[in-house]
C-alpha cells in the first residue's frame, strides 16, 4: 500500500504493464523520455504549422486589402470622371461669335472647376481657342496630331475622349485632357476641353493608398501612367508593377467606363521582417522547452527506477481482477438484448421516406440518457460524417439558450403526461449557420407500459419561419404607411383648398398632387420598400404632373439610390416644383424648358438643381404660395438638407444641398 500511494495517476499501476513494455524492447529507464517526446514532437510541429498559417494569413490579408482598395479606387476614379463629364454637359451652349456669352460659360466653368485645379477652355471645329474676356490659361498649348485625332473622335461620336499630357519643362507625367463635344449657338460645333492635372486623380487615389506601404497607380489603355499616390520611392515610371523589385503583393482593377487600369502594390518588407523575428523567437522557445522536457524526463526516469515492483501476490490479484472484468464484459456482449438485429424491409422503406422528405429520426433513452439518430438528421446538422455521430449533449449545447429551456420543459411534460412533443427550436449547425428545426415526438413505452424514452423526427423549417417574419414585417409596414398616407392626403387637401380660388382649380391642383404622390408610391412598392433610383423617381413625378409638357423637362445626373422615406418627401418636392413650373414658371410659356440635374461635389454631399429657362422672370418680392412653402419645409424638416432659390438672371433656379446619407446611397460601379 505504501508504494501504491507514491505512484501518480499518469503511470500504470500494474507492474505487468512495465514488463509488457520491456518485452517490446523499450527499457524502463527510457519510458518517460519516449512518452514526453511523443507529446513534445507533435506540439512543436503543431506550433510550427500554426506560425506558418499565421504568416500566410497575414499575407492573404494584405492581398485582400489591396484587392478591396484597388476596386474602390477604380470605382471612385470612374465616378469622379463621370462627374467631370456631367459638369461639362451641364454648361450652357458656347457662342462662336459673342465674347460676352463666352464670358458667362467661362465664369460657370471657373465656379465648377476652379477649386479643384482644373482649367477649362472651348475650341471651335478647327481646335482654335474661343477665349473669354480674360486670357486663357497658358496650359492650353497647341494640340499635336494625337490630340487632334482624339478631338475629331469626340466631335464625330459625341462621346468624351481622354488624352494625356506631359510637363513641357521636364517631360514628367502631368495629367489628362478631357474632350467633349457640345452644341453651339453659332454655325459650327464646339469642343470643350478640361485640363485635369494628375494631382486631381492623385487626390482620389490618396484616399485608398497608404503613405508607408500601399501605392496606387492609374494608367490608360496604352500603359501611360496618369497619376499615382502612396509611396513616392517606386523604382521606374512605367505601369508594369509586376516587374518592380521589393513588392510582392499586387492587385489590379479596370474602371468600367473609361477602361483605365488601377494598380496597387504592397511591400512585404515589414511582414517578412516580422516573420523572421517570430521564427527566431519560436526556435529559441522550442530549444528551451526541449531542454526542460529532457531534464524532466531524466528526473522521472530516476524516480521510476527507484520504485520496486509489486509482490507476486499482488500481480495475481491484479490478473484475477482483470480476468473477471473481461469475463463479465464478454458475457454482457453476448446477452440476447445486446445482439444487433437486421432492419426489416418496412424499416428500410420508412427510413428512405423520411430521408426523401428531409426529416431526421431520433430516439432518446431515458435510463441511459443516450440518443440515436439516422444519417438524415446528421446531414441536417451538417455534422462531419467521417467522425462519430454527435452526442445529445453536443447537440443540446447548440440549441439557442431560451429555446433549450423550452425544449427541456416540453420533454419533461411529454414524459410525465404521455403527451406528444411538438416544439420549434433554433439550432446552430456545425457549419456555424443558425436554422429553425421543428421537433416532433411521442413517448416510448416498454412491455409493462412504462415510459422508457422519446422517439420522433426533426426537419428544417427555416424558410417557413423567414417567410412568416417577412410577411409580418410587411403587414406592419403597410399599416404604418397607410396611416401616414391618409394623414398626408388630408393635410394636402386642406392646404390646397386654402389657396384655391374656385372649386375647379382646387380639384385640378389636388388631383395633380395626388397623382405625383401615387407615382412615388408605385416606385416604392415596386422596389419592395427598398431604395428607388433618383432618375426614375424624378421622371415619374414630372410625367404625372407635367403630362404633355414633360418632354420639355431634361433630367440628368449620376446614378443615386433614394431611401423609401426620402423618396416620398423628395417626390412631393419635385411634384410642387413641376406644378409651379406648369402654373407660373417656364412650362407655362411656349418655349420654356426645365433642367433637373444632380451631382456630387464631394464624396459626402449631393447637390440637386432645378433650373427653369425661357419662362416668366422670377420676382422674389412676390409672397410664396403653398407649393414653395411645401418645398422649403420638406427640404429642411423632412430631408434635413439646405435649399434656396438662386439669384439667376436666366430664370428661376432652386438648389438643394446636403449630406448624401440623408437621402440615400451611391450604388456600386457595376450598377452605374
Amino acid at each position: 500500500m505504501k508504494n501504491s500511494k507514491k505512484r501518480g495517476a499518469f503511470w500504470p499501476k500494474s507492474p505487468g504493464s512495465y514488463r509488457s513494455l520491456e518485452r517490446l524492447g523499450l527499457p524502463l529507464a527510457l519510458l518517460p523520455h519516449a512518452l514526453l517526446l511523443l507529446i513534445l514532437i507533435p506540439c512543436i510541429g503543431l506550433a510550427a504549422w500554426l506560425l506558418s498559417e499565421l504568416h500566410a494569413r497575414e499575407r492573404a490579408d494584405l492581398q485582400r486589402t489591396a484587392d478591396a482598395r484597388v476596386a474602390l479606387a477604380a470605382s471612385s476614379i470612374d465616378m469622379g470622371m463621370l462627374g467631370f463629364v456631367s459638369s461639362l454637359r451641364a454648361l450652357p451652349p458656347v457662342s462662336l461669335t459673342t465674347a460676352q456669352d463666352r464670358d458667362i460659360v467661362y465664369a460657370r466653368a471657373r465656379a465648377a472647376f476652379g477649386k479643384t485645379g482644373i482649367a477649362f477652355c472651348a475650341r471651335n471645329e478647327a481646335l482654335d481657342l474661343l477665349p473669354s474676356a480674360e486670357a486663357c490659361s497658358p496650359v492650353f498649348a497647341k494640340p499635336d496630331d494625337a490630340v487632334r485625332a482624339a478631338a475629331a473622335t469626340a466631335l464625330s461620336t459625341n462621346a468624351p475622349q481622354i488624352t494625356p499630357y506631359r510637363n513641357a519643362a521636364d517631360g514628367a507625367d502631368a495629367g489628362i485632357n478631357l474632350w467633349l463635344a457640345a452644341a453651339a449657338d453659332g454655325s459650327g460645333p464646339v469642343l470643350l476641353q478640361a485640363h485635369i492635372p494628375s494631382s486631381v486623380l492623385s487626390k482620389i487615389l490618396a484616399d485608398f493608398a497608404s503613405a508607408d506601404t500601399l501605392t496606387m497607380t492609374v494608367a490608360d489603355s496604352n500603359g501611360t501612367v496618369l497619376a499615382r499616390a502612396g509611396r513616392s520611392s517606386l523604382p521606374g515610371d512605367d505601369a508594369n508593377i509586376a516587374e518592380r523589385t521589393g513588392y510582392d503583393v499586387e492587385a489590379f482593377a479596370n474602371t468600367p467606363q473609361f477602361g483605365w487600369r488601377i494598380s496597387a502594390t504592397t511591400s512585404l518588407v515589414t511582414l517578412n521582417a516580422a516573420s523572421r523575428r517570430n521564427w527566431m523567437i519560436f526556435l529559441l522557445v522550442t530549444s528551451l522547452f526541449t531542454v526542460a522536457t529532457l531534464a524532466a524526463a531524466t528526473f522521472l526516469s530516476r524516480k521510476l527506477l527507484e520504485q520496486n515492483y509489486e509482490s507476486t501476490s499482488q500481480f495475481r490479484t491484479f490478473d484475477n481482477d482483470r480476468r473477471m472484468l473481461m469475463h463479465s464484459l464478454a458475457a454482457a456482449s453476448h446477452s440476447p438484448d445486446r445482439r444487433r438485429q437486421e432492419p426489416t424491409d418496412a424499416e428500410n422503406r420508412l427510413r428512405m421516406a423520411l430521408g426523401a422528405g428531409g426529416m431526421g429520426a431520433w430516439q432518446w433513452n431515458r435510463s441511459s440518457g443516450s440518443i440515436r439518430w439516422d444519417s438524415t438528421f446528421i446531414d441536417l446538422l451538417k455534422a462531419s460524417t467521417s467522425e462519430r455521430p454527435p452526442t445529445a449533449k453536443a447537440v443540446l449545447a447548440r440549441v439557442e439558450p431560451h429555446d433549450r429551456r423550452r425544449l427541456l420543459q416540453a420533454m419533461r411534460n411529454a414524459l410525465s403526461s404521455s403527451q406528444p412533443l411538438a416544439i420549434d427550436i433554433r439550432v446552430t449547425r456545425f457549419d456555424g449557420e443558425q436554422r429553425w428545426f421543428a421537433t416532433r415526438g411521442a413517448p416510448m413505452t416498454d412491455a409493462d407500459g412504462q415510459i422508457i424514452g422519446l422517439i420522433g423526427i426533426a426537419y428544417d423549417i427555416t424558410d417557413q419561419k423567414q417567410s412568416l417574419s417577412r410577411t409580418d414585417a410587411l403587414l406592419r409596414e403597410v399599416s404604418h404607411r397607410s396611416k401616414n398616407m391618409l394623414a398626408l392626403i388630408l393635410a394636402m387637401a386642406r392646404l390646397t383648398a386654402r389657396e384655391a380660388v374656385d372649386v375647379k382649380s382646387h380639384l385640378k391642383e389636388f388631383t395633380l398632387r395626388v397623382a405625383g404622390l401615387a407615382a412615388s408610391q408605385d416606385l416604392i412598392v415596386a422596389a419592395d420598400w427598398q431604395s428607388v433610383d433618383l432618375g426614375a423617381l424624378a421622371f415619374a413625378e414630372v410625367e404625372a404632373v407635367a403630362r404633355s409638357d414633360a418632354s420639355r423637362v431634361t433630367i440628368s445626373g449620376p446614378s443615386f439610390l433614394v431611401t423609401p422615406e426620402a423618396a416620398q418627401t423628395l417626390g412631393m418636392i419635385v411634384t410642387e416644383l413641376t406644378l409651379n413650373a406648369v402654373e407660373h414658371g417656364a412650362l407655362s410659356a411656349a418655349g420654356g424648358e426645365v433642367r433637373l440635374t444632380w451631382e456630387f461635389p464631394d464624396d459626402a454631399t449631393i447637390m440637386i438643381s432645378w433650373h427653369e429657362i425661357g419662362g416668366p422672370r422670377y420676382d422674389p418680392a412676390v409672397p410664396k404660395g403653398y407649393g414653395m412653402a411645401v418645398v422649403e419645409r420638406f427640404s429642411t424638416q423632412g430631408l434635413k438638407v439646405n435649399s434656396h432659390i438662386a439669384d439667376d438672371a436666366d430664370g428661376f433656379t432652386w438648389i438643394l444641398t446636403g449630406p448624401i446619407e440623408n437621402l440615400g446611397t451611391r450604388p456600386p460601379p457595376h450598377r452605374t
